[in-house]
């Protein structure tokens, strides 16, 4: 798969599961929650060495590519080991983040794309 599919199914999975959590928000639901959020910080944990086994051919500034899918791991290893379930939900979003802009992730693909 090349890489930019590869980020884009996963930038898709990850707002699926958000989406599933957000359901889950302020209901007796709150291990499902966790589940989610825990799904979401393991597919980002392993999202550079994954990101490693794709076909990343004709993507310019690859090594800056590589440096962000880095950060976005360790953030999530982060928020494995110390079970933070808040910490999970903030993976990807910056502080000033507005609800309904593009994530991290996704405004990297945006970059992959503009640069081809």
């Amino acid at each position: 798969m090349h890489l930019k599919e590869y980020l884009a199914e996963t930038a898709r999975t990850i707002r699926s599961l958000e989406e599933q959590a957000k359901q889950c928000l302020g209901t007796e639901y709150s291990k499902e929650y966790d589940m989610l959020m825990h799904k979401k910080a393991n597919i980002l944990a392993d999202l550079y060495y994954n990101a490693q086994k794709q076909d990343s051919g004709q993507v310019q500034n690859l090594a800056e590519i590589q440096k962000k899918l880095h950060t976005f791991s360790r953030s999530a290893e982060t928020a494995l080991s110390l079970n933070s379930s808040w910490y999970m939900s903030a993976l990807l979003y910056p502080e000033d983040y507005k609800n309904g802009e593009p994530n991290n992730l996704e405004k990297l693909i945006q970059e992959i794309k503009l640069k081809q």
